[in-house]
């Protein structure tokens, strides 16, 4: 099992250890951009993106801003709605930011920019401005204020496990795409059960919870649910997932994600990893079932045509360009 491991690669590094270079992008799918959209007629792709809501909560459509208006720097006669979630808004749970901007006569003094002992507030981008009280979206204006349906002020981090292998024929062999000619790469997807799109099994960092961790636990929540397995071979399949989720992966991204949650002062950034079984010796062999967070898991081929939730598409490219495969 050592040597397998070491061939899959680096090993995964904790928490936020160094500001990333990655350039960020303008974001769609947390803001309106005013073109054709039509959310009858779905004309524009990132219509459905426009709004916010949950079955519990009301949609919350995003005023329109243009793509040359979505820097700070630019003029515009900006008028954002402010939103953050009931749900949000209303919980006790420690975690949960309080708002400076109307906690009042209570003072709520949050380190910025820092990692405190609630979570690492640091940004994979460097430092973000404090406007108003609270942070500023280094990727631009959205269109909400708040926090929406996150629960921090300023970067949310989350963690996604991209498990790769290849899509072989009953006598193993690769089976390559017709077009491109390009070996096809199989990945584990959920399908969401707020949004029915497809995803890579990931989530939120917890508490002072390092990456490793959170890649392994998400995994095993949204993808292993084996009532009928034996305790001896659940032990062995975790001890499995634990050794290779620690001691190997290869580094795809870091930083923000173009999250349909994002708000002028709240955002998601998030780290992924590749753990690519090249020979079917690990984690090719698993059969995947949904957890107590997704409707469905299965190995689903790697393509540009899937409907993905929020920047997952960006990730899978990545990961087949890296290693060669069918886009």
């Amino acid at each position: 099992m050592g040597q397998i491991l070491l061939r899959l690669g680096i090993h995964i590094r904790p928490r936020i250890h160094e500001h990333e270079n990655n350039r960020i992008p303008i974001h769609h799918k947390c803001r309106n951009c005013g073109g054709v959209c039509d959310l009858q007629k779905n004309i524009c792709p990132h219509a459905k993106y426009t709004r916010t809501g949950t079955k519990d909560q009301p949609a919350i459509m995003r005023p329109a801003i243009p793509d040359s208006k979505v820097r700070w720097n630019s003029h515009f006669d900006y008028r954002p709605i402010e939103f953050t979630s009931e749900k949000v808004r209303t919980s006790t749970k420690e975690y949960v930011d309080k708002d400076p901007r109307f906690e009042v006569p209570l003072k709520i003094d949050i380190p910025w920019n820092q990692d405190d002992e609630l979570c690492d507030r640091r940004s994979y981008h460097g430092s973000y401005k404090i406007v108003g009280g609270v942070p500023q979206n280094p990727c631009g204006r959205t269109g909400i204020t708040g926090r929406g349906h996150l629960g921090h002020f300023g970067p949310n981090h989350a963690a996604d496990p991209i498990v790769t292998r290849w899509k072989r024929n009953e006598k193993g062999n690769k089976i390559l795409n017709n077009d491109t000619n390009k070996p096809i790469l199989q990945f584990v997807s959920i399908r969401r059960k707020d949004t029915n799109e497809f995803a890579i099994p990931g989530g939120m960092v917890e508490k002072k919870e390092k990456v490793t961790d959170t890649l392994q636990r998400e995994f095993q929540e949204e993808t292993l649910n084996f009532p009928d397995m034996s305790e001896k071979s659940k032990h062995d399949l975790l001890a499995v997932i634990k050794d290779t989720f620690e001691n190997g992966g290869n580094r795809i991204y870091t930083g923000y994600v173009d999250d349909p949650r994002n708000t002028d002062n709240a955002w998601m950034e998030s780290t992924v990893y590749n753990f690519h079984d090249e020979h079917e010796e690990h984690l090719a062999l698993l059969k995947v079932n949904a957890g107590t967070d997704a409707t469905d898991a299965f190995w689903h081929d790697m393509h540009s045509k899937l409907p993905l939730f929020a920047s997952h598409a960006d990730f899978l490219k990545k990961v087949s360009e890296r290693l060669g495969a069918h886009w």
